[in-house]
């Protein structure tokens, strides 16, 4: 199943037969699935809503297939495929029956891993030129200060240029942006958001200098200014966002300061654009205070569209106590009908990008570097044991495969001291290097896999090569192993700026997870791609559409603890669906980031377009 993408295979790898008319007999359908959920007196209850000649992928392993769906209050309560004339029992005098004329339904979708607070507060980043050329994004930046003097944009924040983009021998300095602009701060972020460059008039403002300690956080060796040959002096090039411990002593010098807490506008500027696109739960990746007030204000409000899920971080034992218990905080001020907080977020690792990860086997660069992990085994383990206490879940960012197997093996070593007092969910997310060996790991574990498909063909270009080598690189990004030996593997954009928003829409996720091509930034054919193509290598790693289904809907509502109530088409189930303008199976496969629903129902309500042809 792994190696076959046609529209048919992955049709098939759901159940999700071509032929509507096939499958169950009509008396088989009525047993398991035209059951009323809503009766009175021994009678049906009339649905308020029946959606009929449709093409329904319902997601539920059972009944892969449907043609009816009828929906009361906010649950569906009929649902039946082929012959069955069950739904006509749920016909009242104000029911409203609508033709959907073969279009296709599908469950509302989960984005598994996004930054809502992120993108909201990124609508004054400006956006670089999609090149790779230094010359060109530097003389657009000297370009754009020049029609914006430092009175009107004091601090200039540009993102993306490219992660494996050449910035000549010396490699990003702060002296490469000065030559074109001096007069005030300027960042230029990579396309990983783990690594940037800033000119020497930001690090003077910051007061970062050779005396500025090596590690920044004590409990978080991430963050850091790189230095250079005389190992203490700043090269103006920044990891893991050391420079936001230093950013008040610049906005208090330039007189202006980045918008720093999330709006209820803010946040629903973001919400409704994921909702539009048929998503109708989210897990935020790093919340805060400010992002939570928001989500409750607009839950009290109704105009959430969406179940926010959020996590809070920690960074290590020391100070897991107090994370819990400013969760625990934020859950009884904030969590509401559509508002949960109980997840912990952990950086296990860096990127593969920058050499940050936490790999098996040594870096192509340098001698005997393997990374660093940011937590040791032990250390995991103990935290997993706190947390299962806690009745909370962890979500864990890792990409190295030192990295992930150290997460399994701390898994395996928690469930074994706690038999069956072990209740936690761990989700691991990112995996973008998974030793062999540890695929099948993952579902005798019952971990989870969150990954992100708009990643899977250019988008980071081939920068982690250069660290990982040519053998490494080209096993990146493979989850098909995984899911083939009973893994749950579910889907999330990740993105953290309104300039990558767009990306978030979870149709492209799928054409570029389903291709290996990204349509923006596609890989030139190379090393790296399967030759003559422009497809990622390897080809087998394509994901079949069936499971990017399956991802993006079932098994994001596990990781959320919402399967009972979502992520597929079932009596019973709350009525959270899409009614699509085209079939994702059936168009080819270059046009499936043009899908649109053309009605998305959240809770048994119409909440973008409608139902009607």
């Amino acid at each position: 199943m792994a190696a076959a993408i046609s529209a048919a295979t992955a049709v098939a790898a759901l159940g999700l037969t071509a032929d509507a008319g096939a499958g169950a007999s009509a008396a088989e359908d009525d047993r398991a699935q035209a059951r009323p959920a809503a009766t009175r007196g021994g009678h049906v209850r009339p649905a308020d809503t029946i959606l009929k000649n449709a093409r329904i992928y319902t997601v539920d392993e059972a009944r892969p297939r449907a043609d009816v769906v009828a929906i009361s209050g906010k649950r569906i309560v009929h649902v039946s495929r082929g012959k069955s004339r069950a739904w006509r029992r749920f016909i009242g005098p104000r029911t409203e029956l609508v033709n959907v004329r073969g279009r296709p339904i599908i469950p509302g979708m989960v984005d598994s891993h996004t930054h809502p607070s992120a993108v909201a507060l990124s609508s004054w980043h400006i956006a670089l030129p999609k090149t790779d050329d230094l010359e060109t994004i530097l003389s657009f930046v000297r370009q754009y200060a020049a029609e914006h003097p430092p009175s009107e944009v004091p601090f200039i924040y540009a993102e993306y240029y490219p992660s494996d983009m050449d910035w000549g021998p010396d490699g990003p300095t702060a002296a490469a942006i000065d030559a074109y602009v001096s007069d005030r701060p300027v960042l230029l972020q990579d396309f990983s958001d783990h690594a940037s460059v800033v000119n020497s008039r930001m690090l003077e403002l910051m007061g970062v200098d050779a005396d500025t300690p090596l590690q920044i956080d004590p409990e978080d060796p991430g963050p850091q200014f790189v230095r250079g040959a005389d190992g203490v002096t700043p090269t103006g090039w920044v990891l893991e966002g050391a420079w936001r411990y230093f950013a008040a002593n610049m906005y208090e010098a330039i007189g202006w300061s980045a918008p720093s807490e999330v709006t209820p506008e803010l946040l629903h500027n973001f919400t409704s654009s994921l909702s539009e696109k048929g998503v109708v739960a989210v897990l935020d990746a790093i919340t805060d205070e400010a992002t939570l007030a928001a989500a409750a204000a607009l839950d009290e409000q109704g105009r959430l569209h969406v179940n926010y899920h959020a996590a809070t971080m920690f960074n290590g034992l020391a100070d897991l106590p107090e994370s819990i218990a400013q969760l625990r905080a934020w859950q009884r001020k904030y969590g509401g009908k559509h508002v949960k907080i109980r997840t912990l977020k952990l950086f296990l690792d860096g990127t593969n990008e920058i050499g940050t990860s936490a790999v098996l086997e040594p870096f192509a660069i340098g001698e005997n570097d393997y990374g660093e992990l940011r937590m040791s085994e032990d250390d995991l383990m103990a935290a997993m044991l706190r947390l299962n206490a806690a009745n909370l879940d962890l979500h864990i960012h890792l990409v190295g495969d030192r990295a992930f197997r150290t997460a399994l093996n701390a898994v395996r070593r928690a469930q074994k001291q706690l038999g069956s007092a072990w209740r936690m969910q761990v989700t691991l997310t990112h995996d973008e290097l998974i030793d062999p060996a540890d695929m099948p790991r993952v579902a005798k574990l019952g971990v989870i896999l969150n990954w992100t498909p708009h990643w899977s063909g250019g988008y980071f270009g081939e920068a982690a090569a250069d660290w990982l080598g040519w053998e490494r690189f080209n096993r990146m990004y493979q989850f098909n192993p995984v899911i083939d030996s009973g893994g749950i593997v579910n889907y999330g954009s990740d993105v953290v700026t309104q300039y990558e928003a767009a990306r978030a829409d979870p149709f492209f996720g799928m054409q570029v997870g389903h291709t290996r091509i990204d349509p923006e930034y596609p890989m030139q054919p190379g090393p790296g791609t399967v030759p003559g193509t422009e497809i990622r290598k390897p080809r087998s790693a394509r994901l079949p559409l069936g499971d990017l289904l399956e991802g993006y809907t079932r098994n994001g509502a596990i990781e959320l603890r919402l399967a009972d109530t979502m992520g597929s088409i079932e009596v019973g189930k709350l009525a959270n669906l899409s009614i699509l303008d085209e079939d994702p199976f059936k168009v080819p496969d270059d046009e499936i980031e043009n899908v649109e629903p053309d009605a998305v129902l959240f809770e048994g309500g119409v909440v973008q377009g409608g139902l009607d042809p």
